[in-house]
């Protein structure tokens, strides 16, 4: 299967970036009716909503068929085995955000090289062939982005390296002699990485790519300043197994895996901004309908036909949707890694002479992502200094793979005391504030 997979992969590109429009979306339609019926008769979840919905598999023709149904991230944290249709080989997970439990999605090993293959599909279309070298810093425990990508390496025929998420000053010095052309890691870890090589020396490479978080274009062009070389942003999550979407060369929006899932924008605000929804089309371990998925985005134009395509950026296909613009709930993604609230409440009950008001603001110092920790003092005892050496002893001791990315120059962090009654302007505090532009 992987040699039928290598042959075709220069075809499955180009045809992928041919099929009009109106035939991708019937082909869509198609498959969103076989996923429904088959989740009905296999899956214990759907079968109970459904029913309790009185909602006929048979007669849903599309999504919009369904209702007010839709599956969340709690559904899935509450319930993973209810959701399984068929035997798994294995699962990873995704962090919560507003829980310590995380979201377990599990797949078979069919799938990790189906979805290696559309990776595969995506990195041809950006120039990646076989004679390149390859190598990955993405972290691998729990996570999906390294085994899918190495699938697809695996399909491209390519050289591949699994670094892991090492430090970047290590990996710097032990990459350097191989010959690689692809970078592909977490955009902060790859905004560090290039910090290094801005003293250290960079060396030739085709094209670096990152996942996983969002990048402001400052950041971006200096990279592609030190490497003399596009940074190509991708866009997934481990619910959907991997890409969702990828940037074509000329940066504009993410191209949607159309064949993969098909997605909506629920509750779309007057310019059509609103949370990303997709169901997924070519899985049957554990496939999702109508997941969402709590990014706020919106579709962009739609470009048609084979000139179009290539005026939007070469041989990628889909529909686009632009850069995320945040949340909807106070999740993000940052430097230190995805924040959430609950994340910090440890953090702060352990600290003296604070009140139980706080709130962390996220912004940016020309590249870094810049994290002030704000907190007010409890009858005008607390003493900054101390405060300050409490609050970062309660980082290492209870995100330490946050505070280790501090510690390697990922990102800048601050505290910051005010008096009590600052903070709180109005019935809810609002945890977690991003100020940064992207």
């Amino acid at each position: 299967m992987q040699v039928i997979r290598k042959v075709l992969l220069p075809f499955a590109s180009s045809l992928y970036s041919k099929i009009p429009p109106k035939a991708l979306h019937q082909i869509e339609l198609d498959n969103f009716r076989k996923t429904v019926r088959y989740v009905y008769e296999r899956s214990k979840f759907y079968r109970k909503k459904f029913d309790e919905l009185n909602l006929d598999p048979g007669r849903l023709k599309r999504p919009e068929d369904l209702g007010d149904f839709f599956t969340t991230a709690e559904d899935i944290r509450q319930n993973p085995e209810d959701f399984v249709c068929g035997k798994p080989d294995t699962a990873y997970e995704t962090t919560g955000t507003t829980s310590r439990k995380p979201k377990r999605v599990y797949f078979s090993r069919h799938e990790i090289q189906d979805a290696g293959f559309s990776g595969a599909v995506g990195l041809w279309a950006l120039g990646i062939r076989k004679e390149d070298r390859v190598v990955s810093a993405f972290d691998y425990s729990f996570w999906v982005s390294g085994p899918v990508l190495q699938a697809s390496c695996e399909t491209l025929g390519c050289f591949h390296v699994e670094a892991g998420r090492m430090d970047p000053e290590e990996f710097h010095d032990r990459l350097k002699d191989y010959g690689v052309t692809v970078i592909v890691g977490d955009p902060s870890w790859i905004v560090r990485l290039s910090e290094v090589a801005q003293k250290k020396g960079s060396w030739p490479v085709k094209l670096i790519l990152g996942g996983g978080e969002n990048l402001t274009e400052d950041a971006r062009r200096f990279v592609e300043g030190v490497w003399k070389t596009d940074f190509i942003l991708s866009y997934g999550q481990t619910e959907a197994f991997g890409a969702i979407g990828i940037e074509s060369r000329r940066k504009n929006g993410y191209h949607l895996n159309e064949l993969h899932n098909y997605f909506e924008i629920i509750h779309p605000d007057e310019n059509g901004t609103g949370e990303l929804v997709y169901t997924t089309l070519n899985r049957r371990v554990m496939p999702l309908v109508r997941y969402r998925s709590g990014d706020i985005t919106r579709f962009m134009a739609m470009e048609s036909g084979f000139l179009a395509h290539q005026k939007a950026g070469g041989p990628l296909a889909g529909r686009r949707i632009e850069k995320l613009k945040g949340r909807v709930d106070e999740w993000m993604a940052t430097a230190m890694g995805n924040i959430a609230p609950w994340m910090f409440e440890n953090v702060f009950k352990e600290v003296r002479d604070i009140t139980q008001d706080w709130q962390v603001i996220v912004d940016k110092h020309g590249n870094k992502d810049f994290l002030e920790l704000h907190v007010e003092c409890l009858n005008g005892q607390a003493v900054e200094s101390v405060v300050r050496e409490q609050i970062f002893s309660g980082l290492k001791r209870e995100i330490g793979d946050g505070w280790r990315n501090f510690e390697k120059g990922f990102f800048e962090l601050e505290v910051k005391v005010h008096p009590q009654g600052i903070l709180r302007t109005g019935r809810k505090l609002r945890r977690i504030v991003d100020k940064r532009k992207f």
